[in-house]
Parts: structure tokens; sequence; C-alpha cells
């Protein structure tokens, strides 16, 4: 089976599953297959179909993007798999049928860390840092800013010229 991950999955499998991650910038593939994609695939070349099912291919998926990209995402995860929405990046509109959902046994799950309780928030932090702490992470920070510096920053990654991610230093 293969997972469809974004480059801004942060964990380890203990299973066998084959990562492949999904960018809209070429020049990205090496980098992606040296954080340990299996497969790259390319937004631009990429075949959504238009089906309420379409070939699975996924065991789960982690979507930042949300809109179509979402859309073929459920229409593409195998039986019981899980699609973690964690942004909107493409857009905020989801159009699917409920068919994956009940022919599939397929699951959205919606992730919303404003409002997950600190004692919570504390102790998934507490596992990043130790048995979840990715081992590429000297690789996905590319850059660090300040909490000054921060207003400008966004509109790189809004231009979509950003590769990896930046570590806000606070203080």
């Amino acid at each position: 089976r293969s997972t469809l991950f974004p480059y801004t999955t942060l964990f380890r499998s203990p299973y066998s599953y084959k990562v492949a991650a999904l960018t809209g910038k070429k020049s990205a593939t090496a980098y992606l297959e040296q954080l340990g994609a299996a497969r790259v695939l390319l937004r631009e070349g990429l075949n959504l179909g238009s089906r309420p099912l379409e070939e699975a291919q996924w065991a789960g998926a982690i979507d930042n993007l949300g809109g179509d990209v979402l859309a073929w995402l459920t229409r593409t995860t195998n039986f019981w798999g899980n699609i973690a929405s964690i942004g909107l990046a493409a857009s905020p509109e989801l159009k699917t049928t409920v068919v994956p959902f009940i022919l599939r046994g397929v699951n959205l799950l919606g992730i919303n860390s404003v409002f997950t309780p600190r004692p919570l928030r504390l102790a998934v932090w507490q596992r990043l840092a130790s048995d979840l702490k990715p081992r590429n992470l000297n690789s996905i920070v590319t850059r660090t800013v300040s909490l000054d510096e921060l207003p400008q920053a966004f509109e790189p990654y809004v231009k979509g010229a950003v590769t990896g991610r930046a570590v806000v230093k606070i203080g």
C-alpha cells in the first residue's frame, strides 16, 4: 500500500507503508525524496478523475490543500483509510459524494489545534520531542524568523516560493 502525505508530514510509521508526496514544485522532488518519499507526484500532472470512486491508492493521507485535491483523496483512499484535513491552502470547499465514506469506510478527520486543551497539546509536544521526533527535522526547517519578522514571512509561502518550514523564535 502507499500512503500520500504532503511534505509537511513529520512522523514515522510503524507500518511498512511507502510514503508518497504531492507537490506543486517540480524542483522539490529531490528534497522530498531525501525526506523519505518513495514517490513524488506533481499537482500539475495529477489526474483528479470525476467518478464517485477512483482506483484505491492510499492507506491514508494528510491534506493541507482542501478543495479538488481533498475531494480526489476521498475518492482514491482505500478501505477504512483516514484522511486528516489540516489546511485549506487551495480552497475551503469540498465537492464530493458520500460514496467513499459509505462504500469504503473512508474517514475524514478535521484537525483544529487552536481549541486543543493545553494538557493534550503539551502531551503531543512532548511526543514530538521524543518518540515522534522527526528524523529529518534539520532538513525540514530551512530558516528561523523572529516574532517581529513574522508578518513579512508569510508572502513567500502564499506565492509558493518556499521549500521547507520556518521556526518562529519567540523572545
